[in-house]
C-alpha cells in the first residue's frame, strides 16, 4: 500500500475520501445485529432517532457513528460494546502500528449492500464443510484469463 493511501489506525487519516475501515467494520456489526434481530432501518433508526438514510450513513461506514449513537445502539440491539469492534487489530496485536484494510472498495462495498450482508449472513449460520463448497463454487465462477 502507498503511504499516502495508508491510514493511521488511530487517527482514521486518509487521502482518498473512503471510509476508515473501522467505520465500515462498526457499520458492517450495526447492520448484522439490527437484522439479526429482524429489524429495518427504519425502526433502527426511530429508536434511536435518526432517519433510516442515516442509519444506511452509519451501516455502510460513510458517516461515523458518535459514542452516545453508539451507545444508544448498543442497549436496543443488546448487544455489548465490544460486538462491534470484534475482529479489529488491539494494541497487543499491533494497533499502534497502520491499519492495513486487507478489503478492497469493492469488497467493501458488497459487504455494505444489502445482497452482501444476506450472503454473510447465511453463510455464517451453515456448517464449515458447507462454507467451503460455497467458497470453491464461487472460485470456479471467477472470470479466468485466457
Amino acid at each position: 500500500m502507498e503511504k499516502d493511501t495508508m491510514r493511521d489506525f488511530r487517527t482514521g487519516s486518509a487521502h482518498d475520501g473512503t471510509p476508515h475501515p473501522v467505520d465500515v467494520h462498526v457499520g458492517l456489526q450495526i447492520a448484522t445485529a439490527r437484522k439479526a434481530k429482524g429489524l429495518s432501518q427504519s425502526q433502527l433508526g426511530e429508536a434511536i432517532a435518526v432517519t433510516f438514510q442515516q442509519v444506511q450513513k452509519y451501516e455502510r461506514g460513510t458517516n461515523r457513528v458518535s459514542a452516545s449513537t453508539l451507545f444508544a445502539i448498543m442497549h436496543f440491539l443488546s448487544v455489548p460494546s465490544a460486538y462491534f469492534f470484534d475482529g479489529l487489530p488491539t494494541e497487543s496485536s499491533g494497533g499502534s502500528e497502520p491499519f492495513n484494510d486487507p478489503l478492497t472498495p469493492e469488497m467493501r462495498a458488497f459487504l455494505s449492500s444489502k445482497i452482501g450482508l444476506e450472503i454473510v449472513e447465511g453463510l455464517c449460520q451453515t456448517p464449515a464443510p458447507l462454507q467451503r463448497a460455497v467458497a470453491t463454487i464461487v472460485e470456479n465462477l471467477k472470470v479466468k484469463d485466457h
